[in-house]
């Protein structure tokens, strides 16, 4: 009797754990919500701002809809800054109006814009200017993974995303910007003689300049209005490059890398990776080909994500117990009976 009931215990234990784990997976048809928080150290929460949502890379990473057709540079996505400067990169483009955001909301009394509905992928935010005792708070493009995990690495449908932002104090005096080219492809032959870049004052032309070897790649700006916001983009990014802009102080790197750039051997005796410490993105896949999309492995971003690749496992392995469990017990019975 005593060897019965540990079979059965074993039995029990075994399915538990063989369906158990699914009871944490989400089905496909689940929609998801996420809620933005734009809290200031300073100000506190920021009521009244308007956040852009746009549907910007598939689960598995790759650019997605309108997004598939611009040239840029995915890279890594456990990487926060490659996330970040992707995101960044994103944002630019959008705001030339190339296409539609799927929902925008503004914040309430709490700092919070919720949006609801949600299909698994990975999300551009975009959130405009607030000033507040003559302070100008920007929140940076962030790329935000739906569905997410807590801390604990459970799996939530309900995604909570505090945004991070710059501080400016208005000055009397109008600002300057400068944008630097940057090739990465191993100085190649096919490298153009120029580019033609954009500078956009609140998402709107201002300006146009054609970088190449006679201004040493760069330009700069002056006499910019301190309150309006500013990005750049290139126009009609060369066949064989991918594109990235990032934004350091006043000064925006445009790089453009070659598709054929062989990168160096990784050395990882002498590698040191933080890529995982920025828990902002959250959020993008290995480079892949073709319009900037990754390969068909699901990237995870900083602090968002799912853990898929356990379930498989456990299912194949828990059900395998199970039926060692059910061949145990009948032998059992068969043992009793003899």
């Amino acid at each position: 009797m005593l060897r019965r009931i540990s079979i059965l215990i074993s039995v029990m234990l075994t399915a538990f754990f063989c369906f158990g784990s699914g009871f944490t997976a989400f089905a496909e048809e689940d929609t998801y919500s996420l809620t933005v928080d734009f809290i200031t150290k300073e100000a506190g929460a920021i009521p009244d701002c308007q956040f852009e949502l746009y549907y910007a890379l598939s689960p598995n990473g790759t650019l997605f809809g309108d997004f598939a057709d611009l040239k840029v540079e995915v890279g890594d996505l456990t990487s926060s800054e490659n996330v970040s400067t992707l995101a960044s990169t994103l944002a630019a483009y959008v705001d030339t109006g190339f296409t539609e955001d799927i929902d925008e909301v503004g914040t309430n009394a709490l700092g919070e814009a919720k949006f609801e509905d949600l299909d698994a992928g990975i999300y551009l935010v975009v959130g405009s200017s607030a000033e507040v005792n003559g302070i100008l708070y920007t929140p940076k493009p962030a790329l935000i993974r739906i569905p997410g995990h807590d801390m604990e690495g459970e799996l939530v449908k309900d995604v909570v995303a505090a945004v991070k932002y710059d501080r400016l104090e208005l000055p009397p005096k109008p600002i300057s910007r400068t944008v630097t080219k940057i090739w990465d492809d191993g100085d190649s032959s096919d490298r153009p003689k120029s580019v033609t870049v954009q500078l956009l004052k609140d998402g709107e032309k201002y300006d146009e300049q054609v970088l190449s070897a006679d201004n040493d790649w760069s330009y700069t700006w002056k006499e910019l209005d301190p309150a309006s916001e500013w990005s750049v983009i290139e126009v009609d990014v060369p066949d064989g490059y991918t594109v990235s802009v990032s934004l350091d102080d006043t000064e925006f790197i445009i790089t453009n890398k070659g598709d054929e750039v062989v990168p160096p051997p990784d050395d990882t005796s002498t590698s040191d990776d933080n890529s995982n410490n920025d828990n902002s993105l959250p959020p993008t896949p290995p480079s892949g080909t073709g319009n900037g999309g990754g390969n068909n492995d699901t990237p995870k971003l900083p602090q968002t994500g799912q853990l898929w690749w356990p379930v498989p496992i456990l299912l194949a392995s828990g059900c395998v117990l199970l039926l060692i469990g059910i061949i145990s017990w009948r032998l059992s019975d068969d043992n009793v009976a003899n």
